[in-house]
């Protein structure tokens, strides 16, 4: 079964001088020599398996942990041109998520513009809050992103959010406990938040066409959505956040099914697959391996298995992400 995957890593040379909290992530190490490769490797893994197109973008935490925060529009624009020429070298196999710099709003909405306009990207990704400087976390949820969020609906193009680790000065919570902070629990959980931000600022109310992509089978939302409308319900905050000037047309559900699209990315759990599809329908859910830190071969096989229907596997595989890139 042909394939189309979404969340898949790379990484510019130097990498770890520019970005040095990518060193905190165990992986990031192990998978250095595949995470440089964008050729014969990674090439050799997708034709393995059927994945006929692989959409690369920087690892975490990409251009928003950037050591040296003035730098980062520069970098974003230089690792652009750098996919760019990567995707150039094999068009029909890969394609590419723009870097952006979003300490700027204006500086990002122009480098977007220019990365899909002039380089071809099929949309954008976000490593999450962007601390690039080692500034508090800026999340986008803020006032003056407004602009950019218009831009990004303009342009038809959806941004993929992925995940980092929790802030370092969350020391009450993770203090002691090093493997919660990243791939296991803190990536989820903190982008899971980032996504409810947006939602409670009203964001998908004044732009209804904006299109967020989240990975790892939703970022636990898919799971969590019914208690957190139930509780909001319950305790009155709809009323309050209405009093207070953001109130919000849907329920947190209602905005999963509307604007979120969901990746299978490091989840082959059918369990986790089936829930996803119940609360959200399969044609808002995008197959994804997230290689090269997952394994290409566990993922394909994973879908490939899964009892259901050929036409609703196809169209997690594949078809779905045709539409939502605009790749057929």
């Amino acid at each position: 079964m042909k394939k189309i995957a979404l969340e898949e890593a790379f990484a510019v040379p130097g990498i770890e001088k520019i970005t040095p909290g990518s060193l905190s992530l165990r992986e990031f190490t192990q998978k250095m020599p595949k995470l440089l490769d964008l050729g014969k490797a990674r090439l050799r893994a997708m034709d393995e398996h059927e994945v006929e197109i692989s959409v690369l973008s920087p690892t975490s935490p990409g251009t928003q942990g950037i050591a040296d925060a003035s730098q980062e529009r520069a970098l974003a624009r230089q690792w652009n041109d750098y996919l760019a020429e990567a995707v150039g070298r094999n068009p029909t196999r890969f394609r590419g998520f723009a870097s952006l710099p979003m300490r700027d709003p204006q500086a990002a909405a122009e480098e977007l513009t220019r990365a899909v306009n002039e380089l071809g990207m099929v949309g954008a990704m976000i490593n999450g809050y962007d601390n690039s400087g080692d500034s508090a976390p800026i999340y986008f949820d803020a006032p003056e992103y407004l602009d950019f969020w218009k831009t990004m609906a303009a342009l038809d193009v959806p941004m993929y959010i992925h995940p980092r680790p929790a802030p370092p000065e969350r020391t009450t919570t993770y203090a002691g406990y090093p493997e919660l902070r990243g791939a296991a629990w803190g990536f989820h959980v903190e982008t899971a938040e980032h996504v409810l931000r947006l939602i409670m600022s009203g964001l998908f109310d004044k732009m209804p066409s904006l299109r967020i992509v989240i990975g790892h089978m939703g970022e636990l939302l898919p799971f969590w959505a019914w208690r957190i409308d139930h509780r909001i319900a319950i305790e009155g905050w709809d009323r309050w956040a209405t009093e207070n000037g953001r109130g919000r047309l849907h329920t947190v559900t209602e905005y999963l099914r509307r604007n979120i699209t969901i990746t299978t990315s490091g989840v082959f759990y059918t369990p986790a697959l089936l829930h996803a599809i119940s609360v959200m329908g399969h044609e808002r859910i995008l197959f994804s391996v997230d290689y090269p830190y997952e394994n290409t071969q566990e993922a394909s096989d994973w879908i490939e298995g899964v009892d259901l229907p050929r036409n609703v596997k196809e169209a997690i595989a594949y078809k779905n992400a045709l539409t939502f890139l605009k790749l057929g």
